[in-house]
């Protein structure tokens, strides 16, 4: 089986093949639990900085999302967040939060499909 790990794929098993290495099956599955409970939060987090014109705290809150999306392989979900991170860049804020809402969901959607399904090996 080859796993697709371009860079337009939703997440990245191989990300979740190393958390599985590093600690278990057991620390994978509560660090995505965790990623799946604190990722709406902090986009919610982003969406007030943007309300209260705070485009630093966007920054803030993507460089703090892109790290964990990395580390879970969510990948488009990480791109995202590298682009809100950059202040060169012109771009519509509010869009790109629409986006990682959109990201989170297809990668949720992800996990539950990929080869290490959420089911203990």
């Amino acid at each position: 089986m080859t796993i697709n790990t371009a860079r337009d794929a939703v997440g990245d098993v191989n990300a979740l093949k190393r958390l599985e290495r590093f600690g278990g099956f057991k620390l994978r599955e509560e660090l995505t639990i965790l990623f799946l409970q604190e990722a709406p939060l902090r986009i919610a987090a982003a969406r007030t900085a943007l309300a209260s014109g705070d485009a630093g705290g966007v920054r803030a809150v993507a460089h703090m999302l892109k790290s964990s999306a990395g580390q879970m392989g969510a990948l488009r979900m990480q791109q995202i967040c590298e682009r809100l991170e950059d202040p060169d860049l012109s771009q519509d804020l509010t869009l790109a939060l629409s986006d990682l809402d959109d990201e989170l969901a297809l990668y949720t959607a992800w996990l539950d499909t990929a080869p290490l399904a959420r089911a203990q090996p």
